[in-house]
């Protein structure tokens, strides 16, 4: 709290609200930390306002060790953090709207969390409907992804699979429909490695119940409602969401608060952006094909069925999925599209009692409107988005595979063809992408420059790459690389970069900041001494 609060941060005490031992000791670790202590005894809405408070000589020396702490802190993170140099140069006002490209997941909750915070908020989107890319699978299944040694990564996705719960609650009670079942997920091996696999993260970590837990055979048959018969690893909060539905209820949501609050979501519609391009201090958002008016529930500001439109914005943030790369700008970005069918199959036999997702070598959730999903194909770099009957029935044998012998599998019948296929961005490191666009061009060059001992493998190159921010390109942000994962990941990487373009306090720590930089593929070389060229 010290080194996130100014210098002159107050800390108001309540002793009749708890222990007044405990109360004590808070006050004066808080006293210690160079707070300014305010012991009241009213309601807590009765806070006077301290803006105009100056620090007293008893904390001068605390505030002063908080202030060379937060410098250090800070320093230590220069390479990965929003920092000055690399905000918009030009004076962009609450009033001027921030472009987010894309219509998922990403974009819409990104929405949210930025009209929540104040800001106006224009959504391009390629397609006639949002969440028709990746996010307009029925059923999609939720859990963290966890690790043996529970790493950073585990680290955030339990954090955002949390938040995208919260989330969903939120839209829940906002009187927006979703469907979802948080029914629990199955996890199982389905050959020798997998298992080992398995068995190595249940072992790794004293996991929370809440969280995970091992689950016998005979546990795991009673929590699927059909016989799984093999031990599993159990997620208990976890279950499905209908993703198109949780990205149109967050849309629908930011809509709703932009209105009290005076503010505006405008949505753009089969309005394909195909070039960013700089403007002095603003981006200008280039499309090549004709675009129609806007969304029905938006202000009819638009030119209607414009040929080739253009539009300007001092703050610019690519969340288009499957297109991140498209752009000059994001061209170099790590990530990797695969192709994912999903198949769409009949509720029947032994199938309808199936209570709870199931995760092996593919993935089986409960009925929905008389279907299940079964799934997923996982083809690198897909070149055809048709239907493929291969993929169909290779999404069947993956549950045979996992669960042979099984009478329920038979009741698996893709014969209907009926099936939906998109296209999933993926990172190396399996960790979603969120912050300020990286200027690779610039860092080449940076690291080109003479003397080369300041930026190549060296233990000066490293401590100079370590504090000094990367370039990247002033405001124009990237939210993508969500994977498979994106109803887990997706919510809480909005929120943080929401929190950045508004230079508030982020909801990750430094540490999950610097996982999630665009630049990070680029800088664990260089802060490893490696060659950027290998």
């Amino acid at each position: 709290m010290g080194r996130l609060s100014k210098d002159n941060a107050c800390f108001y005490a309540y002793p009749q609200k708890i222990d007044r031992v405990e109360c004590s000791a808070i006050t004066v670790l808080a006293s210690q930390s160079g707070f300014i202590i305010n012991a009241q005894s009213g309601n807590r809405d009765d806070i006077s306002n301290t803006s105009e408070r100056s620090s007293t000589p008893d904390c001068d020396i605390p505030a002063a060790e908080r202030k060379a702490l937060r410098y250090s802190h800070q320093r230590q993170y220069t390479y990965c953090l929003p920092s000055a140099s690399a905000q918009p140069t030009n004076t962009s006002t609450s009033k001027e709207s921030v472009a987010i490209i894309g219509g998922g997941i990403a974009a819409a909750h990104l929405a949210l969390s930025l009209v929540e915070k104040g800001k106006n908020v224009t959504i391009y989107c390629k397609d006639s409907m949002l969440a028709d890319g990746a996010s307009g699978n029925k059923q999609g299944a939720i859990y963290p992804l966890l690790t043996p040694d529970n790493n950073l990564m585990s680290q955030y996705f339990q954090q955002a699979f949390l938040f995208s719960r919260r989330r969903l609650k939120q839209l829940e009670n906002a009187g927006y429909a979703v469907e979802h079942q948080f029914c629990g997920v199955l996890q199982t091996g389905f050959d020798e490695r997998s298992d080992a696999r398995l068995t190595k993260i249940i072992q790794g970590q004293a996991w929370p119940s809440e969280v995970a837990a091992q689950v016998s055979p005979s546990e795991a048959n009673m929590l699927a409602g059909i016989t799984i018969d093999k031990p599993a690893f159990y997620y208990p909060w976890a279950g499905w969401i209908c993703p198109h539905q949780f990205a149109q209820s967050a849309v629908d949501y930011a809509q709703a608060i932009a209105k009290n609050k005076g503010l505006t979501v405008e949505i753009r519609l089969d309005t394909p952006i195909s070039e960013l391009t700089r403007q002095g201090t603003l981006w200008q958002l280039n499309t090549t094909e004709q675009t129609s008016d806007l969304h029905p529930k938006c202000p009819p500001n638009s030119n209607k069925n414009s040929a080739v439109q253009s539009f300007i914005h001092s703050e610019v943030v690519v969340a288009s999925g499957a297109q991140l790369t498209e752009y000059q700008q994001t061209k170099q970005l790590q990530v990797t599209g695969f192709r994912g069918q999903v198949s769409h199959i009949p509720s029947k036999g032994q199938l309808t009692k199936l209570n709870s997702v199931i995760c092996a070598h593919g993935y089986l959730t409960p009925e929905n409107n008389q279907h299940h999903c079964v799934g997923a194909s996982y083809v690198k770099s897909p070149d055809d988005l048709r239907f493929c009957p291969s993929e169909q029935q290779e999404n069947a044998q993956k549950m045979h595979h996992s669960f042979p012998q099984r009478d329920w599998v038979s009741d698996i019948d893709v014969s209907d063809n009926n099936a939906r296929v998109g296209v999933r961005m993926v990172t190396r490191d399996h960790c979603p992408m969120m912050g300020l666009a990286p200027d690779i061009d610039a860092i080449l060059n940076q690291y080109n420059t003479e003397p080369l001992d300041q930026h190549q493998l060296t233990v000066a190159s490293r401590d100079f790459w370590r504090h000094h921010s990367a370039p990247v390109y002033s405001g124009l942000y990237v939210l993508g690389g969500l994977g498979s994962r994106g109803l887990s990941s997706g919510p809480l990487a909005a929120e943080a970069l929401a929190a950045m373009i508004c230079h508030q306090t982020p909801p990750i720590s430094y540490d999950m900041f610097a996982m999630l930089n665009p630049n990070r593929m680029w800088l664990r070389k260089l802060l490893k001494g490696k060659s950027l060229l290998s």
